[in-house]
């Protein structure tokens, strides 16, 4: 690494360079310089020899997979096999007509459920971390009936569901004591241009994973399942381009805890950065890549009935901004793919939002938002993993989740949805 050139560069003795630019991930750019030096040209042919190699070099064919999923449905508790069936994991909570996860949970509680939702975000896990801290703090925590994550919601979901003082401890500790080397390492260039799935390797991540769900939490977990408070984590099938949604208290109960540290490795597996993970065959990446949160209990085969106990509430923390201030961006390939993409993540979680805010009022239950305040430096790239931005996001959570009232009701106007349709979906139910 050539000491003139910013982080994240690598530079071969002025051959060329490959810069590595980043909003939501580092896209590769070769810049050849011109005017080399007369001793540098030998290097052409071997350079073209690597890159021809590249070229030629192709990963194997994969088949296919037909294993069903034991433990994954559809966002609406439907098959993944079968779409227009409701998968057999929630065949008992949709067996009395108009009733469906939520109404069936209600019923085994005796009241109106808390529902949290975390999104993805990477690094700004870290303000989630610090808002479920000051929440409890603030004494205004209940404790949750169903949690689901995506992402990095995902990483923080396991502790979040169990809510002890202990588990938020490990929380912070989780988001304010690492760096991107707890992360991912760097792959090698060649690696990268003989036909690797991803820029960075994960292992360092499964570790962190393997070091805060141990077989202990696994049982906390089961026994969560057993007062039927439920776990759920979204991942993205790429195989078959759908959201699976994993039932996290089943594959606790089960004790299956290399599948439970796969899903999570899975959920937070950013495409093209971070590598795919198997499981049964199947690839999956990042559950942002097609749903930024995930809801559950909005499901059944009909419309559900009015809430058993009254209005629950659905509480939606968001790691990130849903609008994001304008700048001037850069006119290079590198800026524009990386904001682009930005773009189009955000617009995916201002749908999902929207989405989520329907199915809320559908159940009859409150909607309750919470995202990273304007001004709070987090920085450009979620991928970075910078102990100064994550602990400025997880303060940050930390002062928000202690206020009396952080939660907005209704998703932010961005111009996509008029005010006066979300005002008709509320009056509506």
């Amino acid at each position: 690494m050539s000491g003139g050139l910013a982080p994240g560069r690598i530079h071969f003795d002025g051959v060329y360079r490959i810069s590595l630019e980043s909003r939501y991930y580092n896209f590769a750019t070769i810049e050849f310089v011109k005017n080399m030096k007369y001793t540098e040209l030998f290097l052409i042919p071997v350079v073209s020899l690597v890159l021809l190699a590249a070229g030629c070099a192709s990963p194997p064919e994969r088949v296919l997979s037909d294993r069903e999923p034991v433990y994954a449905t559809l966002p609406n508790g439907f098959d993944p096999f079968n779409p227009s069936r409701p998968s057999s994991i929630y065949a008992e909570a949709t067996a009395i007509p108009g009733d469906n996860l939520t109404r069936y949970l209600e019923r085994k509680h005796g009241h109106a459920l808390n529902m949290l939702s975390l999104s993805g975000g990477g690094q700004n896990g870290a303000f989630g971390a610090g808002f479920l801290i000051g929440w409890r703090e603030s004494g205004n925590r209940p404790e949750f009936d169903v949690v689901g994550g995506v992402s990095t919601g995902a990483l923080l979901s396991t502790h979040a569901l169990l809510g002890t003082p202990a588990d938020d401890a490990k929380l912070e500790e989780m988001y304010t004591q690492i760096s991107s080397d707890d992360i991912y390492r760097n792959r090698g260039f060649l690696n990268i241009i003989s036909g690797t799935d991803a820029l960075k390797d994960t292992t360092p991540l499964r570790e962190l994973i393997a070091k805060y769900v141990t077989p202990e939490t696994l049982e906390r977990v089961a026994a969560a399942y057993e007062n039927n408070r439920l776990l759920v984590v979204g991942t993205t099938n790429v195989d078959f381009a759908q959201t699976w949604v994993w039932n996290m208290s089943l594959i606790a109960k089960a004790g299956e805890l290399e599948l439970y540290r796969d899903v999570l490795l899975a959920s937070a597996s950013f495409p093209i950065v971070f590598p795919p993970v198997e499981i049964d065959g199947h690839l999956f990446v990042d559950g942002a890549a097609r749903s930024n949160v995930v809801v559950v209990g909005m499901g059944g085969t009909s419309r559900p009935g009015p809430p058993l106990h009254g209005p629950g509430n659905v509480y939606l923390l968001s790691n990130g901004r849903l609008n994001n201030p304008p700048e001037a961006l850069r006119r290079a390939l590198g800026s524009i793919a990386a904001t682009t993409v930005g773009v189009m993540m955000d617009q995916s979680m201002q749908t999902a939002v929207t989405r989520t805010y329907f199915g809320t009022q559908l159940l009859g239950y409150k909607f309750n938002l919470v995202e990273i305040p304007d001004g709070v430096d987090i920085g450009n790239d979620p991928l970075a993993f910078d102990p100064v931005q994550m602990r400025t996001a997880f303060d940050a959570g930390l002062a928000l989740g202690k206020q009396p009232s952080p939660w907005s009701n209704s998703p932010e106007e961005s111009g996509d949805v008029p005010s006066w349709a979300l005002k008709t979906i509320e009056e509506s139910f």
